[in-house]
C-alpha cells in the first residue's frame, strides 16, 4: 500500500549535518522522505528519470549530483549496479523499531535488497536501535502471555542478521564502499546530548551501539498486542509480518501451516530448483507469490501452479497464469505421497511438491486446449 505521507522531525533544522548541505540537496532529502513507494525499511528504487520529471528544468544529471552529495554526507547509501537506495536512519527516526508490527514489515522490506552495500548500511543501523528503551514486560494475547516488545524486536533484527549473513561491500564498485563509521550524530536526527525532542516522526533515543540480542522465538500470528500501545489502541500501521524474502527464503523457519508466508512458498520453490536461479529471478518471482499471497490465493492452489510454471520454464511474470489454471482445472484424485524407487515414501515438504507435480501432470496443458 502506498505511503500518504512522509514524517519529518523538526529537529532537522537543528542537525549540524543536515545545515551543512545546500538548499537543492536539503529539499531532495525531504523529496525522498515522502515517495509513496518508500518501504519501511527506508528502500527505494534508484530511478533518476522519473524523479527528475518531479521539478521544471530537473535533470537526470543534477538528480544524480544531488543524491552523490547526499551519499557523501551519509543521509542515503545508494547502490548504481542494483538501483537501490536507503534513506540510512529511517527505521530509527520513523519510530519503525518501536512497533513490533511495523519492524517485521521493515525486516520484510529489507529483504528485498539485492546491494551488499546497502545490507552492511542497514545492519549498522540495527546496531544502534536502542532495545533498551522496549518494554521487558510479557505483551498480553488473547491466549495468554507473549514475548516482550524488546523480544519481538530482537527477534525480527536477528531474523534479519541471519538473512544478510555477513555482506561485504563489492570490490568492483570502485570506491562506493560502506560508511567508514557511524557518525556521531545520525542525519536528521538532532544531537545526542540532552532529552529527546517530541516529534511526529517517533524520534529514536541517542545512538547507543550494542551487541545484538540473541535471537528468541518468532512471535506468534497473530502477533501479540500491549494494552496500552498505539498497536492495540488503533490500527497498525501494516500488520503483514511475512513477504518476499528472496535471499532469506531458504533460512526462513516453519510457520504454522495455517498461516503459510510468501517467504515459505519462495523457500519451498528454492528447494526445489537443481541450481540456484540468478538473484533477479528469484526476486521477481517472489514478487509474484507475494501478490498472490496477499490477494489471499490459497497456497496450496500456488503450489499447485508453481508446479506447472517450473514444467513449462516460462517467465516469472506467467506465474499467476499457471495458478489460475491450477486453481480452475479438474484434477483427477491423485495422493501426496510418491514412492521411491527403494520403496521409502516421500514425506514433509518433498511428499508435498510431488503433489503438486502430481496435480501439474493430472491437469490439461494450455497447449493442448
Amino acid at each position: 500500500m502506498a505511503r500518504g505521507h512522509g514524517r519529518i522531525l523538526t529537529s532537522i533544522w537543528e542537525d549540524s549535518d543536515f545545515l551543512k548541505l545546500d538548499e537543492r540537496e536539503q529539499r531532495f532529502y525531504l523529496f525522498l522522505i515522502s515517495q509513496p513507494n518508500l518501504n519501511h525499511a527506508g528502500l527505494l528504487p534508484l530511478t533518476l528519470r522519473r524523479w527528475s520529471r518531479k521539478a521544471h528544468g530537473l535533470t537526470s544529471a543534477e538528480v544524480e549530483k544531488r543524491l552523490r552529495s547526499l551519499d557523501d554526507a551519509q543521509f542515503i547509501v545508494m547502490d548504481d549496479d542494483t538501483e537501490e537506495l536507503l534513506i540510512r536512519s529511517f527505521v530509527r527516526n520513523d519510530g519503525v523499531w518501536r512497533m513490533p508490527k511495523v519492524m517485521g514489515a521493515a525486516v520484510s522490506g529489507a529483504l528485498e535488497i539485492s546491494s551488499r552495500r546497502l545490507q552492511l548500511a542497514l545492519l549498522t543501523e540495527m546496531d544502534r536501535i536502542p532495545l533498551d528503551d522496549l518494554s521487558d514486560e510479557p505483551t498480553k494475547m488473547r491466549g495468554g502471555e507473549g514475548p516482550s516488545i524488546r523480544a519481538q524486536v530482537a527477534g525480527h533484527i536477528a531474523h534479519l542478521r541471519k538473512a544478510f549473513g555477513n555482506p561485504t561491500p563489492d570490490p568492483s564498485r570502485g570506491g562506493s564502499v560502506s560508511p567508514s563509521g557511524t557518525p556521531s550524530d545520525t542525519p536528521a536526527e538532532g544531537g545526542t546530548e540532552g532529552p529527546a525532542k517530541p516529534s511526529t516522526r517517533g524520534r529514536a533515543g541517542a545512538s547507543r551501539a550494542h551487541s545484538p540480542a540473541p535471537a528468541p522465538t518468532p512471535a506468534p500470528n497473530p502477533s501479540p498486542l500491549e494494552e496500552g500501545s498505539a498497536e492495540a489502541d488503533g490500527p497498525a500501521e501494516l500488520v503483514v509480518l511475512d513477504g518476499d524474502f528472496v535471499e532469506a527464503a531458504e533460512a526462513a523457519p516453519d510457520f504454522d501451516p495455517e498461516t503459510v508466508s510468501a517467504q515459505k512458498i519462495v523457500g519451498e520453490w528454492l528447494q526445489r530448483v537443481n541450481k540456484r536461479p540468478p538473484q533477479s529471478v528469484i526476486g521477481q518471482t517472489a514478487k509474484q507469490i507475494k501478490k498472490l499471497v496477499d490477494e489471499g490465493i490459497a497456497a496450496d492452489d500456488i503450489r499447485a501452479g508453481l508446479a506447472r510454471w517450473m514444467r513449462k520454464g516460462s517467465a516469472p511474470s506467467a506465474i499467476p497464469s499457471f495458478v489460475n489454471e491450477a486453481m480452475n482445472a479438474t484434477p483427477a484424485a491423485v495422493g501426496n505421497v510418491v514412492q521411491l524407487g527403494s520403496g521409502q515414501p516421500l514425506v514433509g515438504t518433498d511428499a508435498r511438491v510431488a503433489g503438486w507435480l502430481a496435480i501439474a501432470d493430472a491437469s490439461p496443458d494450455e497447449d493442448s486446449a
